[in-house]
């Protein structure tokens, strides 16, 4: 029976948070407010045997990458159903990952506090908060607890099948936002170079994982041209952080920017979003558009390389570089709930507090080689990564679009206690 508390203890935690979950109703719905559900919407319209819904054109909407519109299609694209399915799913990655992991730790009291820990995150706010609403996050935190379900599982029943499975999920996982296949790559890079010097060989599947995220890769760059996806980041982008600055200005220029005089003489507010957002559909930057379509995210790219201050974020504010670890601001409206219970429980780690503890399970491990230690060390450097990719990716709502860094900071710090207890330092007698 002891042995079989913890599984009893995962299902009994995923049915009483998923319940209590479903019995939160924002009312008004939070997602009117926002313009992006309806292109979520709009999209999930599309038949599925059409290759548009795939690859979507930039037509009477602003497409995305298909998993959460397929999601959303799956019950017809009504809100009501959407936020249910969200809240289904979040809650079943969750039991997911926990059973997952459950193969990894041996003793009881660190798969108890590993379980009762990783539920009180699950209902934090910042994350139960975005199943509320109609957008892409809360897809795709489910869908990265699902790849890391994926992949540890790989990991502990190396066969076809699970390979497969992995793979699968890997493909939906990366089309939930156009950066997971900068991660992927990543991630799967990080592994073939600690097989190639632990264990003196590059394992297969690795090769084949990292062969799949090159091929999401290119595959999500030609959608995101097709579907102009890049054109709203390239100018926002430039707006803020180019034209304040006379050097980038004429840098981009000479790299082929259009409308510089067009763009200065509009002297735009940079703390009015309208402002910015009139500029998508204003004809008299139309060269600008088309520039910013065909080249401006390569030329970008070629910017953030060549100047190495502005990549590394050495030129960024405190103040704004705080944005990074940003969370419960605005986009899941007030908290409801089940969510008050973690309301005073996170954010309890910090970057510090966790690279702390990533030490001091590195020295455990030295001692009686923890074989998690790489995946806890992948996951740390990906998001650093991630943060670094993100926030130069789009100068417009930077914490929306690194809302994974402080959730990430706190799994980290769960996980890593998690071994800790498990490990035989910590053994006070036999359980």
């Amino acid at each position: 029976m002891k042995n079989k508390l913890p599984i009893y203890l995962n299902i009994f935690l995923c049915l009483i948070t998923l319940f209590s979950s479903l019995q939160i109703k924002l009312d008004p719905p939070i997602w009117l407010g926002y313009g992006d559900p309806y292109d979520y919407l709009e999209q999930s319209k599309i038949p599925l045997t059409d290759i548009h819904f795939y690859i979507p054109k930039h037509v009477n909407f602003y497409p995305r990458p298909f998993t959460v519109p397929l999601i959303y299609k799956i019950v017809n694209g009504n809100p009501e159903s959407i936020i249910i399915i969200q809240k289904i799913i979040h809650f079943l990655s969750a039991f997911i990952f926990a059973s997952v992991l459950l193969l990894y730790i041996k003793r009881s009291r660190a798969k108890i506090f590993f379980l009762i820990s990783w539920y009180l995150l699950m209902i934090w706010w910042n994350i139960l908060g975005w199943t509320n609403n109609i957008l892409s996050e809360s897809l795709s935190i489910s869908f990265l607890f699902l790849w890391f379900s994926s992949f540890l599982y790989f990991e502990k029943k190396k066969n076809n099948i699970t390979l497969i499975l992995h793979s699968l999920v890997t493909i939906l996982f990366s089309f939930t936002r156009d950066s997971w296949p900068y991660i992927l790559i990543a991630f799967y890079t990080i592994y073939i170079l600690y097989s190639l010097l632990w264990e003196k060989r590059i394992k297969i599947s690795y090769s084949i994982f990292l062969t799949l995220s090159i091929i999401l890769f290119i595959t999500q760059q030609y959608t995101a041209k097709v579907g102009q996806r890049y054109r709203r980041p390239v100018l926002n982008n430039i707006v803020y952080r180019i034209l304040p600055n006379e050097k980038y200005t004429q840098w981009f220029v000479e790299n082929g920017m259009p409308c510089k005089d067009i763009l200065i003489q509009k002297n735009i507010n940079f703390n009015d979003y309208k402002a910015i957002y009139s500029l998508y559909n204003d004809t008299s930057l139309n060269e600008l558009h088309r520039w910013a379509i065909e080249k401006g995210n390569v030329v970008y790219m070629k910017f953030l390389i060549t100047h190495p201050k502005v990549l590394l974020l050495l030129n960024e504010k405190r103040t704004d570089l705080n944005r990074i670890f940003a969370y419960d601001f605005g986009y899941t409206g007030d908290i409801r709930g089940i969510s008050y219970i973690s309301f005073y429980i996170f954010p309890f780690f910090s970057l510090l507090s966790v690279i702390l503890l990533l030490f001091f399970i590195c020295y455990i491990s030295f001692r009686e080689n923890i074989n998690q230690i790489i995946f806890s060390i992948t996951v740390i450097i990906i998001f650093t990564l991630n943060a670094f990719l993100l926030y130069s990716a789009d100068a417009l709502e930077v914490e929306r679009h690194l809302f994974l860094t402080n959730i990430m900071i706190q799994f980290s710090g769960i996980y890593l206690i998690t071994f800790i207890l498990d490990s035989k330092t910590f053994d006070l007698g036999r359980e």
